[in-house]
């Protein structure tokens, strides 16, 4: 609802898809599961959609795999890109468990899942049914049209069902009442037919006031080995969060590091008699279907069909502005508002090796088209003014009227082919172009307001020089349109962003087939952005120009037996290049100049099962706002783990936050710069699982 107000959601008609393809490098995938062994391949849904060796793609692409996030005590969202570089988490919305990043300076709350489009606003999901996540960075039109990703997007997919039978049960307490289960069991059926059920049950108390949430999800699929070279899974998943309130965390004022960090700024129950205090319910559910057939030994056909509702029923307090008077800040509380998303996409494409004018081609071509629905059905709004320095202060409250039911709606259909082509031995040529049909529509009380369709060219060049057995080199130029869906009271509809990307990076293994390197330095730029109306919050205006260059480094693998390592290393400059409303020279908000993290685990070798592991993040000094007025603070943050194994079991303690670090995290992919979410106290997690 609040984003919807403020900058009236960006959004994008199209879904992306979902490929398999190897990687053998650059990523933390196999080099982390390996003790020194030769890499077994890792699956990833990668930007060439094709079985191609990561050493074969002019693109910086992580893997953070299943062990890596249980060996950090991953239980939220947010969580989930520490060891990534070039991107930082975000303000949620309302703490609705959303995906909210910024990927290469820019914001992004548009993900995937198991290769399609997750609008990040409403749904909900929770990290039980996560296998892996994969981040590429960068612009990916020519492949999946409008990702509405320019910096990049982050595909977290699906635990799949496997050949044999196990299972998993686990119980996590906490601080702040924290109590968490999981289930993940697999079971072989038949020699050909497999199911797998993952599931997760929460309570939170939270270490703010008026935080509490409980949650639950349930996720069953199936797989079936058909015959004849052809196989079917299917992926279900079910999620449901009840928050007692909407928070948004702190007023992103001047002098924000003097409020209250466990206080809510929101309406509570009681305060008003007849006006209900804020909550938040989110409900989300999936269905994702794959089908394969192997036409010949080197021919593939692929089809993929994805549905996905998201619901989000909730009242919540926001604010009107981030300049207080004195210390009282007026505010609006929007009761009962209905908010959701409704998306699908069917896809089909064939790809194949084939040697054509003395030259080894790998060819991908493709059909998709793609529907997204998404936004409120209105609600009721009261003004008042709330205090950020005295809590007992109740100011009047007036009715402020009604918001006015608003939808967007988008349409894809999209033709893409791309072709790596063996040039000699080791220089790799990878083109390939997508065009993008949209058509949108902005509706206003379910009457249409405005429609608009547009036609575009989605192009993509890279070269990769491999060197030596070690190392490769890579470049890369790409252009990508992210289709506008505007809606609100503007009444408008808007033609696409457009983003473009040059890029050069090496990979490098470090030692042999056991540390990995990859470096990477880009430039992207994006215009004709969606942004909100100066003058009202409510409206949407199509202007400006930003700019985002830096510099990546990441280093991940096995150092000795039983020691792994994932260190990061990020620099990005960002800039307001033209605007009609923000000063030209402002950097983006939410944007460090410098990022670094590291994560390290060591198995004991004296001591069998017993393991350690910690990890320090480095976030630098960043803009608070856009246009810059005041800044957010450098910070480090400490993770520590102790984990031990045997005979199934294994209990793992983890301390978060280990230094009690204070900070304060921005953004406006959740929150539009209103709010801050103040970091969470120095906490402890014990888990205790079993295996079998």
């Amino acid at each position: 609802m609040a984003k919807h107000l403020k900058t009236s959601i960006l959004v994008q008609s199209t879904m992306r898809k979902t490929l398999i393809a190897t990687l053998v490098t650059g990523c933390y995938g196999a080099a982390w599961a390996q003790e020194g062994a030769a890499l077994a391949p890792v699956e990833i849904y990668s930007s060439s959609r094709t079985a191609i060796p990561g050493k074969d793609l002019p693109a910086s692409i992580q893997v953070v795999p299943q062990e890596v996030l249980r060996e950090r005590g991953v239980t939220r969202t947010d969580q989930l890109l520490d060891s990534v570089s070039g991107v930082v988490a975000e303000a949620s919305y309302g703490g609705n468990g959303a995906t909210f990043f910024n990927i290469r300076g820019f914001s992004e709350s548009n993900g995937l899942r198991d290769g399609f489009r997750n609008f990040g606003y409403f749904a909900f999901r929770d990290v039980q049914n996560i296998d892996r996540v994969e981040v590429f960075k960068g612009p990916a039109g020519a492949l999946y049209g409008g990702v509405g990703a320019v910096g990049g997007y982050l595909n977290t997919v699906s635990k799949r069902p496997e050949a044999t039978n196990f299972g998993d049960v686990g119980l996590t307490v906490g601080s702040y009442s924290l109590m968490r289960a999981t289930v993940d069991g697999n079971r072989a059926l038949s020699n050909d037919v497999s199911v797998r059920i993952n599931a997760a049950a929460e309570r939170n108390g939270g270490f703010r006031d008026n935080a509490d949430y409980d949650s639950w999800s349930i996720a069953p699929a199936l797989s079936w080995n058909i015959g004849g070279g052809a196989s079917l899974t299917l992926l279900t998943e079910f999620n449901h969060l009840n928050r007692k309130g909407f928070d948004f965390g702190v007023s992103n004022v001047p002098n924000y590091r003097d409020l209250s960090r466990t206080r809510y700024y929101g309406l509570k129950d009681g305060v008003y008699p007849g006006l209900a205090g804020d909550f938040g319910r989110n409900d989300t559910q999936a269905a994702t279907l794959l089908f394969e057939q192997r036409l010949s030994e080197r021919w593939k056909l692929r089809l993929a069909s994805h549905y996905s509702n998201a619901r989000q029923v909730s009242t919540q307090t926001f604010p009107n502005s981030m300049t207080p008077t004195g210390s009282r800040l007026d505010v609006t509380t929007y009761s009962n508002a209905d908010e959701s998303s409704r998306q699908y996409a069917v896809q089909a494409e064939v790809l194949g090796d084939l040697s054509l004018g003395g030259f080894k081609h790998s060819l991908l071509a493709g059909i998709d088209t793609a529907y997204l629905q998404q936004g409120g059905r209105g609600s009721t709004m009261s003004a008042w003014t709330l205090d950020l320095v005295d809590p007992t202060f109740v100011s009047p409250v007036a009715d402020a009227g009604s918001l006015t039911s608003h939808q967007g709606q988008g349409r894809d259909l999209g033709l893409y082919v791309q072709d790596l082509i063996d040039l000699t031995p080791q220089l790799k040529l990878l083109a390939g172009v997508r065009a993008d049909r949209f058509v949108n529509k902005a509706l206003v009380s379910d009457a249409e307001t405005s429609s608009g369709s547009q036609t575009a060219w989605s192009p993509r060049v890279g070269l990769v020089w491999q060197g030596s057995p070690d190392t490769t080199l890579f470049s890369d130029w790409s252009r990508s349109h992210s289709p506008n869906v505007g809606h609100g009271v503007s009444e408008n509809t808007f033609d696409a962003e457009i983003a473009e990307q040059i890029e050069f990076g090496v990979k490098h293994e470090l030692v042999k087939n056991r540390l990995n390197a990859t470096v990477a330095v880009f430039d992207i730029k994006r215009s004709n952005m969606l942004t909100t109306d100066p003058l009202d919050p409510t409206r949407q205006v199509l202007t400006g120009k930003q700019a985002s260059r830096g510099l990546e480094v990441d280093v991940a693998g096995t150092v000795t037996p039983g020691w792994k390592v994932i260190a990061t290393y990020t620099y990005t400059d960002t800039a307001v290049k033209s605007d009609t409303n923000l000063p030209v020279g402002d950097a983006l908000s939410n944007v460090p100049r410098h990022h670094a993290s590291a994560w390290s685990s060591y198995k004991i070798q004296g001591v069998p099962g017993l393991g350690v592991g910690a990890g320090l993040y480095f976030v630098g000094e960043r803009e608070a706002n856009l246009p810059n007025t005041y800044k957010l603070p450098s910070y480090v943050r400490a993770d520590a783990s102790l984990t031990y194994q045997q005979d199934g079991w294994r209990t793992q303690l983890n301390l978060l936050n280990l230094f009690n670090s204070k900070y304060y995290t921005g953004g406006s992919a959740g929150t539009f710069n209103f709010t801050l979410d103040p970091s969470r106290p120095v906490s402890a997690q014990l888990t205790i699982s079993h295996s079998f």
